[in-house]
């Protein structure tokens, strides 16, 4: 009778210890799982913060929001304004480096702006050794304010409220006149042949180029939007202004 209880006994403890092991078996798995994504999670934190362009990843609905003031794909034009009248992005700071020059000496772009413009400069100066020249970036509510009231035209100038400047993710490179007058002088144009060449590899788009009956304003090769290198990418691909994207996926 012993015997018999022994041997049922073992069979028991064997089944237990293989349903334990399995288990245990799985559990590893499941941790070594969680340490993985965590550690991806943490590479892509890293790269979106020192390396924008680099970041190779696709981008859920999320990105593509063109409503709220903070988003990175906010839209706004002479004809849609910012929700918050007197909107302040959170990040901003200021540009300067060893290959930017700051016209204005105190130009503000928000962090993610700002790396990428920091990337894109590096390489500009490895090309032409020139500094890249931001002539203007973040512009307040009242500081735009103060633009319009030296009588710019709202097809030049954006109305306070409306501009792409006042969400910290907008430059003007060099210098801003007309499209024919910046054009025209050589610097400048091969200056401009890179940007359309590279601009969207560090996230940065020519919003107005396309003239007044699809980007509501004047062709401005001096202006420049961040918006992620995905969706840079994809108007870059598609000739596609910000304006037309935004109309077909609004």
């Amino acid at each position: 009778m012993k015997k018999i209880f022994k041997k049922k006994l073992f069979r028991v403890n064997s089944k237990l210890r293989i349903y334990i092991y399995i288990i245990a078996f799985f559990l590893s798995l499941v941790f070594i799982a969680i340490i993985y994504q965590s550690h991806k999670n943490r590479v892509l934190i890293n790269n979106i913060k020192h390396n924008p362009i680099q970041v190779y990843y696709k981008i859920d609905d999320l990105l593509y929001d063109f409503l709220t003031d903070s988003s990175i794909t906010k839209f706004v034009n002479n004809k849609t304004s910012f929700n918050k009248l007197a909107y302040i992005p959170s990040n901003l700071e200021y540009i300067s480096s060893d290959y930017v020059t700051d016209s204005k000496w105190n130009s503000r772009l928000r962090e993610e702006a700002n790396i990428a413009l920091q990337d894109m400069a590096k390489d500009f100066y490895d090309v032409f050794w020139v500094k890249m020249q931001v002539v203007s970036a973040y512009r307040s509510y009242d500081y735009q304010v103060g633009i319009k009231s030296r009588w710019c035209s709202d097809l030049l100038c954006a109305k306070a409220w409306f501009s792409e400047h006042q969400t910290g993710l907008a430059v003007d490179l060099w210098e801003t006149t007309t499209k024919d007058e910046f054009l025209s002088k050589s610097n400048l144009l091969k200056y401009f042949n890179w940007m359309k060449k590279n601009a969207y590899k560090y996230g940065f788009h020519n919003t107005y180029q396309k003239w007044l009956s699809i980007d509501w304003y004047l062709v401005e090769p001096w202006h420049w939007r961040y918006l992620w290198f995905d969706l840079a990418s994809e108007l870059h691909n598609t000739n596609k202004t910000f304006a037309e994207y935004y109309y077909i996926n609004k």
